[in-house]
């Protein structure tokens, strides 16, 4: 169990990629869009449909305080969401926390990266520490709790 500072891009996104590659059960994220994440890369995409496909018990939970950007520019997660609509939610936050400016990425509840400022690279990882993981998983489930507007794959009139 451990955790570390990270102060930069490239760290940023191999701690991503290190955490996410250990996901069993459980993916929760709450972001601005989620394109700092880089979750739409084809092998990035390829390991969450596997994740998803694994076990129906598997779940993706994603809570973005602007939904657009993945409504637009995300092809790839939102067949995802098409597909995988038992165990996958994507949620656009309500009004009232669209000022809250960090990010969570938490795996397993385990594993985490908390990126401070949605603008920056600044972030901790934690690796296989439940307890360090705690107050983050309860920060993402009262976000949760806030509701918001659930984000669909389909599309009215087709």
């Amino acid at each position: 169990m451990s955790s570390e500072l990270i102060l930069n891009w490239g760290e940023h996104d191999s701690s991503l990629k290190k955490i996410l590659l250990s996901a069993t059960l459980s993916l929760r994220i709450f972001d601005e869009d989620l394109t700092k994440l880089k979750l739409e890369q084809s092998d990035t995409a390829d390991f969450i449909r596997n994740f998803l496909n694994t076990d129906k018990r598997n779940t993706l939970q994603i809570v973005v305080r602007n939904a657009e950007p993945f409504r637009s520019d995300s092809p790839r997660l939102m067949r995802l969401l098409a597909t995988y609509t038992q165990n996958m939610t994507v949620l656009a936050c309500p009004p009232h926390l669209a000022a809250l400016s960090d990010s969570l990425f938490i795996v397993d509840d385990r594993h985490a990266l908390v990126r401070f400022h949605k603008d920056g690279a600044r972030s901790k990882v934690i690796l296989d520490s439940a307890e360090q993981c705690a107050p983050y998983v309860h920060r993402f489930d009262e976000i949760l709790r806030e509701g918001g507007e659930q984000v669909s794959a389909s599309t009215l009139g087709l």
